[in-house]
């Protein structure tokens, strides 16, 4: 006449996985300084867990890095900065970061210092000569990329020979891009030379 069923649901119950630990490595380049722009850009993303989806990683900052001059740049990857939009089927989720990096390394240049120079025969006058040629092994090195703390000039009157005192040590390098900067100096001179012959009657 009458059935009653009572009845217990059944169900299924998938537990979330307690940590997914994702390895981000920012993407690395090393270039030689050429005088032109440099780019390295992006990252990997990786786990041993056969469940984690890259598509889900959030990203909120650059992986890109832009430089011209020599020397090392970040890109400036920081954990903060990634977040994993399925927070469902894992508690935790965690991103050890590794930063990319640009790397921009300096070349070496030769310059070659030659001083002026100058042969007079005595007149009785003093006679000078000032300045020095520069010849440089690199096109991309000029002459506003180093100092100089000497004095290029030699004057002389009387017979014989005065020197600049030209020396590689009054040459200062000061563009970082440069690695080794090696002056080469010939120091410039000036030479009074005897009359040959005067006759005194």
């Amino acid at each position: 006449t009458k059935v009653t069923f009572k009845v217990t649901d059944g169900e299924l119950k998938i537990n979330p996985i307690d940590e997914l630990v994702i390895t981000i490595t920012g993407n690395k380049a090393e270039y030689t300084y050429d005088g032109t722009e440099k780019t390295v850009e992006g990252y990997t993303a990786a786990s041993d867990n056969t469940l984690f989806d890259e598509s889900k990683i959030v990203f909120t900052g650059t992986a890109k890095v832009t430089e011209t001059e020599a020397d090392t740049y970040p890109m400036g990857l920081a954990e903060d900065q990634f977040s994993y939009s399925d927070t469902t089927n894992f508690t935790k989720v965690t991103f050890k970061v590794t930063d990319g990096e640009l790397k921009i390394n300096p070349i070496d240049v030769t310059v070659t210092i030659t001083g002026h120079f100058n042969t007079t025969t005595y007149d009785g006058n003093e006679h000078k000569v000032t300045g020095y040629d520069v010849q440089i092994s690199n096109a991309l090195y000029t002459e506003k990329d180093f100092t100089f703390s000497g004095k290029a000039e030699a004057a002389r009157t009387e017979e014989g020979t005065t020197e600049m005192g030209l020396s590689e040590e009054q040459f200062e390098n000061k563009n970082t891009n440069f690695k080794t900067v090696t002056f080469n100096v010939t120091d410039g001179y000036q030479t009074i030379t005897p009359i040959d012959e005067v006759v005194v009657t």
